[in-house]
């Protein structure tokens, strides 16, 4: 497993057993949470055709984009809209994060039959078939790491991938992203472009663009911020290695083994000052709304809780016990759906 300056490893799907490819998952999400993945069959000019919309899309009027604005976690968000960061107020931060999205819902295509149909700007709606497919493409890739991750895990064959269907309504969730380009900075929460925060499902599926960085991750071990670079192609054809992390309702499914890190996106005062926006997409990938949170039949998982005692919360980090209230998935002794969790999640974010 090639290691990057940043400690990230780089897991090829291409080169090895699903058995091997598990148990590299497994050590993965078991240490920081955050790792690349390459051999993920996706082209880069499948990448590239849905970074040119975005950006075609982000460069559309303001009053434009506000037509489409978001609502049940699909649509638009603008400039400062979305705060990630559940402390922002107590650190200062008055307003939400410098950036500004778009939520894709699964299409009709590849989804339940009977979802609604998202309104679609024009940009996107004539080119519906480029992104349902994208999305189909990214789905299926969350699929296949999630079976390995429960082959490891000897976890039943189909048991998370069922409850991971795009057949069953879901809070599953394409994103583009754009940062833009601020040269005038008015403080240093403008150096914070996204928010700390851990992600709410059971995986996500990050596309950079090459030399566009400032994806952070906080180590569980150190408390430092390890930077995560902005990889471009390293094979012909193939798209360049997608950063893959663990998220909340996976890391809780496991007992707290699985690891859903703080991450952020920060843009040094020197690289705002260069006057290039920051684009990227992430595939959020959640269980069916109403699957239960319970823990997962996996007797690896049991012996690793049994062997690390209490180290476990131990080895949480100080940010990570200040927000276990809001990331918790037992309230009053019941244990919440995908879909109550990732409810609470989105009111905060957005309040």
């Amino acid at each position: 497993m090639p290691a990057l300056e940043n400690s990230l490893p780089v897991i090829d799907l291409s080169s090895d057993s699903e058995a091997v490819i598990g148990q590299k998952l497994y050590e993965a999400a078991s240490t920081l949470g955050f790792f690349f993945i390459e051999g993920s069959g996706l082209t880069q000019e499948e990448v590239d055709e849905v970074f040119r919309l975005a950006e075609k899309f982000f460069a559309t009027p303001a009053e434009e984009k506000q037509k489409f604005p978001i609502t049940k976690n699909r649509g638009y968000s603008s400039f400062k809209q979305e705060g990630l960061d559940v402390d922002r107020r107590e650190n200062g931060q008055k307003k939400g994060d410098p950036k500004e999205l778009f939520n894709f819902a699964p299409f009709a295509e590849t989804a339940n039959p009977g979802s609604e149909v998202q309104p679609l700007p024009p940009t996107f709606a004539d080119s519906r078939e480029t992104i349902a497919v994208f999305t189909e493409r990214c789905h299926k890739l969350a699929q296949r790491l999630l079976e390995a991750l429960g082959l490891a895990l000897e976890v039943e064959p189909g048991w998370l991938s069922s409850r991971h269907a795009l057949d069953r309504p879901g809070g599953c969730t394409l994103r583009i992203l754009h940062y833009p380009a601020m040269a005038d900075i008015e403080g240093p929460d403008d150096e914070i472009r996204a928010g700390a925060h851990t992600d709410y499902g059971s995986m996500t599926l990050l596309f950079q663009r090459e030399a566009q960085s400032g994806l952070e991750v906080l180590s569980p071990v150190t408390g430092e911020w390890i930077s995560v670079p902005a990889l471009g192609p390293r094979a012909p054809g193939q798209c360049a290695p997608i950063v893959v992390n663990i998220a909340d309702q996976l890391s809780f499914w496991f007992g707290g083994v699985l690891r859903s890190a703080y991450h952020r996106v920060r843009f040094s005062t020197a690289a705002q000052r260069t006057g290039k926006d920051r684009y990227s997409m992430a595939y959020f990938v959640h269980p069916a709304s109403d699957v239960l949170l319970e823990p997962i039949p996996s007797r690896v998982i049991a012996a690793a809780i049994a062997s690390a005692g209490e180290s476990l919360p131990e080895n949480k980090s100080e940010k990570e016990q200040r927000n276990a209230e809001v990331r918790r998935t037992v309230i009053d002794g019941r244990v919440l759906t995908a879909g109550e969790h990732l409810a609470r999640r989105l009111a905060l974010a957005f309040s």
